[in-house]
């Protein structure tokens, strides 16, 4: 058996998220270091997104799991060929005419690193960081304000080095999970659903759901049952709280970001549960 990681190890300072994501834990972070087991096998996230946690901690072996092909698509190829991705974003001129332009390029017609940089300028020049997708799975999201500019090569070469510990899983969170094992730690945020509200393509289609809840809760019996960790965020709702079994639960005030004008943004709760 490999050894775990050690306490100082965990500890180490952390890297930023690669990118802008709207629903983020970024800010959390340092509230969710500290619900964090000081040892564990593998770290895996079903729900990448920014994932902002397999970020800060560093984990040495990691599993990113997410529905959306083009997230993961450029974390892999950020990953293999960062400088060159860095460069072809950076080439790419911050106009409205080419946000558009390149908006509207096919994806599945560029090359890899062309692929990523596309996913990559978009990510960095949207509007709130947000990811949203129409009825035939294109990227919808108007062009950004205020959004700064594409990060160094450096800072990619940098990702880079974090994302050699990891295996990409595209597809629904339980195939991620699957074979989830002893000692193994997870994170899921998955995107915050209540009954009425209507998904219109946030996070990409077949997005999870509040119907899916009960799936998720159940899954987490099984992966506690084996003996594995978890923590998972989630908004303050009836429907995950109806299903909870004694798990630690951990409430918070925090402050969403998402709404297009400052009036709109508002404190919500939501919720930290961890099974240890």
């Amino acid at each position: 058996m490999k050894p775990l990681e050690s306490d100082s190890e965990h500890r180490k300072p952390w890297s930023p998220p690669i990118f802008r994501w709207a629903g983020s834990k970024k800010k959390l972070v340092p509230i969710l270091l500290k619900h964090c087991p000081s040892n564990y096998g593998r770290y895996i996230e079903p729900f990448a997104g920014s994932a902002c946690l397999f970020f800060a901690l560093k984990p040495k072996k990691a599993i990113l799991g997410d529905i959306n092909e083009e997230l993961l698509h450029a974390y892999n190829t950020i990953r293999n060929h960062p400088k060159i991705v860095a460069r072809a974003a950076k080439a790419i001129p911050n106009s409205k005419v080419m946000y558009y332009k390149i908006r509207n390029t096919d994806p599945n017609i560029l090359n890899p690193v062309d692929r990523a940089a596309r996913f990559v300028y978009l990510n960095r020049f949207c509007f709130n960081g947000v990811y949203r997708v129409n009825k035939r799975g294109q990227f919808n999201v108007p062009r950004g304000y205020r959004t700064g500019q594409i990060q160094d090569e450096s800072m990619f070469y940098r990702y880079s080095l974090l994302l050699r510990s990891v295996e990409f899983r595209i597809g629904d969170f339980e195939k991620c999970l699957q074979d989830t094992q002893k000692n193994d730690f997870l994170y899921l945020d998955p995107p915050y659903a209540t009954n009425g509200h209507r998904r219109t393509g946030e996070y990409g289609n077949n997005c999870f759901e509040s119907k899916d809840i009960i799936r998720l809760v159940k899954i987490l019996k099984q992966i506690d049952k084996i003996g594995a960790r978890f923590l998972l965020s989630y908004a303050n709702t009836s429907e995950l709280a109806n299903l909870l079994p004694s798990w630690t639960c951990n409430k918070l005030l925090v402050r969403r970001h998402v709404a297009g004008f400052a009036k709109h943004r508002v404190n919500v709760k939501e919720v930290i549960i961890s099974n240890f």
